[in-house]
């Protein structure tokens, strides 16, 4: 199998894994600001999975326009601790940050190994599609434990 194969089959178990991690935490969280992030960011990585199964056709990503945000880098310091039911919701978004900028991490250097155009540019949309979710995540982060409120 050609290593860039490889690569997007451990991309889809990523995308997978975070799924069932999204999809547990709005399960058990008492915060709706949280269940809501966490339901769409599920979804989104279960869009991921798509993109990614489709990789040799890949049209539909290729003509979606990607929100550009700027990587806030609130957790980039944070240690992160593998969650449980049991984890707070600060255990967990920070879990989760580090998580999206593992996957950003992961599809950028998937970008520069990519053996064509077409897929480096849908390595890279799925890379600022990460950071989207790690913007999300910081900034909620931000409003529920920096914040003067």
């Amino acid at each position: 199998m050609p290593e860039i194969k490889k690569i997007v089959k451990f991309a889809i178990k990523k995308e997978e894994e975070a799924y069932q991690l999204y999809t547990n935490v709005a399960k058990t969280t008492n915060s709706p600001a949280v269940k809501k992030l966490m339901e769409g960011i599920a979804n989104d990585e279960l869009g991921h999975k798509k993109a990614l199964e489709d990789l040799s056709e890949g049209e539909e990503l290729l003509n979606y326009d990607i929100e550009q945000v700027p990587d806030l880098k609130l957790s980039d310091h944070m240690i992160a601790h593998e969650i449980d039911e049991k984890s707070d919701i600060q255990s967990v978004l920070t879990f989760a940050m580090k998580e999206e900028k593992a996957a950003h991490d992961l599809y950028i250097q998937m970008s520069k190994a990519a053996t064509n155009d077409k897929h480096e540019t849908i390595f890279q949309k799925l890379a600022q599609m990460e950071l989207i979710h790690k913007n999300k995540l910081e900034s909620l982060y931000d409003d529920m434990f920096f914040s003067d409120n």
